[in-house]
């Protein structure tokens, strides 16, 4: 870190590795375990919804910060990035130093274990809280880190459709609820597969640094032929899913709003099998869409809860106003994540 960096370019640099984008992914689901919830009703507590979800917030940016801290030379290596893939650049760029990094990182978990806490003993949220709660600090810490470092080693795709999928939504619909619930369950398994697929096309452009690295993810180990027979058959899984859940609770509607999710699937098979995954130009308009795709599949599926929990009109609206100004918030987040993305390197 030679020449002193200004305050702007320091705060724009904090919030790149924020990775805000990312990290409202990760609370989308959980708010939507919040209005499934609400949908079958179990009155929301607004507090715990809201201390809960930073909770989620500070676990998320513990994971992505030691993600840049662990991930260092990976990144440094990485020439073939886009704006969703290869890290946030900030630390191969010098801009902020790697002992911060690590720092802050520690600070979040922290962070995340009070609330937590704090949520258990005061709120009384059920015997799960903590163990939900450690579970996803467990697999969140040890992405990147040693020893598990489940991104090296063929587990992270893995890790992160489970926590990210199933466990945000089932722990957002269990703090509300005080149970676990299969029609939840059900809900989440869509945007588990998703997900799934957001990190394998991310991952795709980072093969020759992650090789290099002894990053053994799915597409290093797969290589660009069969990662492309994977993301096409988990495509066509994730709307064959949403179709069988409603034969098992899930609204009826939620089958009818995936036909939306229909052209985006066509587009990118087409691109697949027109240009396959070793094609450079393809890369960053599949990641996009894929994006596009696991969002759209949050957002059917908080539509259809709403639409069904408002058949009951005993269902306070009150708090369904919160659950959705929540939404909000985080899709900002993640448009003020993607509009800052890369922009202290591009300066």
């Amino acid at each position: 870190m030679g020449e002193k960096v200004s305050v702007r370019t320091s705060l724009l640099a904090w919030l790149a590795l924020f990775r805000l984008g990312a990290t409202a992914r990760g609370i989308l689901p959980f708010l939507l375990g919040g209005v499934i919830a609400w949908s079958r009703g179990s009155p929301i507590d607004v507090a715990v919804l809201l201390l809960s979800s930073l909770a989620v917030f500070c676990v998320m940016l513990m994971t992505f910060l030691l993600n840049e801290y662990y991930d260092y030379a990976t990144d440094a290596a990485n020439t073939d990035y886009h704006r969703l893939s290869g890290g946030s650049r900030i630390l191969p760029a010098g801009i902020v130093s790697r002992r911060s990094v690590f720092l802050a990182a520690h600070v979040f978990l922290v962070l995340a274990v009070g609330i937590g806490l704090l949520i258990y003993l005061y709120f009384d949220t059920g015997p799960l809280t903590i163990p939900l709660g450690a579970v996803a600090i467990f697999i969140g810490y040890f992405y990147t880190a040693g020893p598990f470092k489940w991104s090296y080693r063929g587990l992270g795709e893995i890790t992160i459709a489970f926590s990210c999928g199933w466990l945000a939504t089932v722990t957002g619909y269990y703090l509300q609820a005080g149970r676990i619930d299969a029609v939840a369950t059900l809900a989440s398994l869509p945007g588990s597969v998703s997900v799934f697929l957001v990190i394998l096309m991310n991952e795709v452009p980072d093969v020759k640094s992650d090789t290099a690295s002894g990053k053994n993810n799915l597409a290093v180990r797969l290589g660009s032929g069969k990662t492309g027979v994977l993301y096409v058959v988990l495509l066509i899984l994730c709307e064959t899913v949403m179709i069988v859940n409603v034969f098992f609770g899930v609204p009826v509607i939620s089958a009818y709003l995936s036909i939306v999710l229909l052209p985006l699937m066509a587009w990118n098979i087409l691109t697949i099998y027109k240009k396959g995954l070793a094609d450079r130009s393809s890369w960053e308009p599949l990641s996009l869409r894929t994006l596009v795709f696991d969002h759209l599949i949050t957002i059917i599926y908080t539509v259809s809860f709403i639409v069904a929990g408002l058949r009951d009109m005993d269902l306070n609206i009150n708090r369904l106003i919160i659950l959705v100004a929540a939404f909000i918030v985080v899709f900002a987040l993640e448009g003020v994540g993607i509009a800052f993305s890369r922009v202290l390197v591009k300066e």
